[in-house]
């Protein structure tokens, strides 16, 4: 083999390698965006099967059996001191929409068995929290969060994963 030929088959190899480390860098970037689509989607499985529980709640038990409710009816949003997410001998289930506020659910650490605390959609999953927060919005603008009761209420969730960068939100309005 003379003097060119060499040259040549040095070229030849080092582009192979050049085009090799960049489909190599290629590959990993599809992965990345593969597992995060893959995070994505169970975090909006997560949040449509959070939002579903909380849109079969009433609107607000202040108003459970009122023929004409009043505004003052209407209770803060947040659990009342005997209510929690899973009840025991001492508490009472949620009773309405606004009882998810400030409310935060984690996946279960791997290799524990989940507790009556985390929501089912939450057992067979691995690094999601999901964040709660409902708030009393104005009639006719929600996208205006005030401090005193309305006929309209808006529930935002935030579905994390802690491997991914993304944040699912996800909201509903609420109007009675």
């Amino acid at each position: 083999m003379n003097t060119g030929q060499m040259a040549l088959t040095i070229g030849a190899f080092m582009l192979l390698g050049i085009v090799m480390l960049n489909f190599r860098g290629l590959n990993f970037q599809n992965e990345d965006v593969l597992d995060t689509n893959d995070y994505t989607q169970k975090a909006v499985a997560i949040g449509r099967s959070i939002m579903d529980e909380i849109q079969g709640k009433p609107f607000d038990a202040g108003l459970i059996g009122k023929i004409m409710p009043k505004l003052t009816d209407l209770t803060a949003c947040g659990p009342g001191w005997n209510e929690s997410y899973h009840a025991s001998t001492t508490a009472y289930y949620f009773n309405d929409l606004d009882d998810f506020h400030r409310q935060v659910f984690t996946s279960p650490a791997p290799g524990t068995v989940p507790g009556i605390e985390t929501p089912i959609c939450l057992h067979d999953t691995w690094g999601y929290t999901v964040r709660c927060h409902v708030t009393y919005v104005l009639d006719d603008d929600p996208t205006v969060a005030v401090t005193y009761r309305t006929w309209s209420k808006l529930v935002t969730l935030e579905i994390s994963n802690s491997f991914s960068d993304d944040t699912v939100r996800m909201q509903y309005l609420a109007t009675h």
